[in-house]
């Protein structure tokens, strides 16, 4: 099986553990360890709810959280096995898994891509055409900077329709905040209440405009999804379980947050959270379990990686 199938095959494997009914012997808890993406913040609300209100404990597991430094870091701890689970993008994992790290995505956390273009409300911009001219602050090895000239392509708008200003990643906002550039691409749920404090903004969410991705996902490496399925069905049962209860309880997320990272925010936790939580379903899966691969979406996803996003290989036979 290719690697590009794995990601669709692992469909129905996900929802047979999301809707699976085995209970959790009763047994001292094992732990296991997650890495998410990136530092502590509201985006990850439903796994801080899943690990304070018990839903691991439920499933036998003591889950320990840990922050991350990008997905191809958290794809390498679990290929050198220092963690369990992965927490990171979709389209990381597919480009990693194209290079060759042997890992799958388990499941979909948010299946509607979360990239926005953002423009100061003063800036008259309310579509993608009105972006012709602007300058759009970039940095140049980041991969919303590589597509970002799909999703003009996809309406008809050329790839060249802004001028850019290259700046190091983490200077991308600071420097469209600071007003020294009128667009910004950025993260809606995890950036959208830190812009909207510094500089009010309009954002035109880029699954508004036709483009189709999934977003984040969770991971594991292939050797854990043979050797131990059931702790990989009791963990994501335990995930969704806890997010569909923190997307009903925003505040509480974000209290589950503070608790084990103290020195958030919690406005912006739970703004964050609340934000992601919208982003949990793409238009093909709004019918289908939490953490369904379509493979409507991967077709898209693929094709656009392949062309603007650095995936190796053929895809034909997808």
């Amino acid at each position: 099986m290719s690697r590009y199938k794995q990601l669709a095959a692992t469909a129905l494997l996900t929802a047979t553990m999301v809707l699976g009914t085995f209970a959790a012997h009763a047994q001292p808890l094992q732990k296991v360890k997650i890495r998410t993406d990136w530092v502590p913040s509201g985006i990850y609300g439903g796994l801080y709810y899943a690990q304070q209100r018990g839903n691991y404990a439920k499933e036998g597991l003591d889950v320990e959280i840990l922050p991350g430094s990008g997905s191809f870091g958290t794809m390498d701890g679990l290929l050198r096995g220092d963690i369990d689970f992965g927490f990171g993008t979709c389209w990381g994992a597919a480009v990693g898994i194209s290079k060759g790290r042997a890992v799958v995505s388990v499941g979909t956390y948010t299946g509607k891509i979360g990239f926005a273009f953002y423009t100061p409300k003063d800036s008259g911009v309310k579509s993608l055409k009105d972006l012709a001219g602007k300058t759009i602050v970039v940095a140049p090895a980041s991969l919303d900077t590589l597509i970002f000239p799909a999703v003009l392509a996809g309406n008809g708008l050329s790839p060249t329709l802004m001028k850019s200003l290259n700046v190091d990643p983490s200077q991308k906002v600071p420097t469209y905040t600071r007003g020294q550039a009128d667009v910004v691409v950025s993260t809606y749920p995890y950036a959208d209440p830190l812009i909207q404090e510094q500089r009010p903004s309009n954002a035109i969410l880029w699954s508004d405009s036709g483009f189709a991705m999934p977003d984040y996902c969770i991971m594991v490496s292939r050797e854990k999804l043979e050797k131990d399925p059931q702790l990989i069905s009791r963990f994501l049962r335990a995930t969704y379980a806890g997010s569909a209860e923190a997307a009903k309880r925003p505040q509480e997320a974000a209290d589950a947050a503070l608790a084990l990272n103290p020195l958030l925010k919690k406005t912006t936790t739970q703004r964050q959270w609340q934000l992601m939580a919208e982003m949990f379903y793409s238009d093909e899966t709004k019918d289908c379990p939490h953490g369904w691969h379509s493979p409507k979406d991967w077709a898209k996803a693929l094709e656009t990686l392949q062309k603007y996003g650095g995936l190796e290989g053929a895809i034909s036979d997808q």
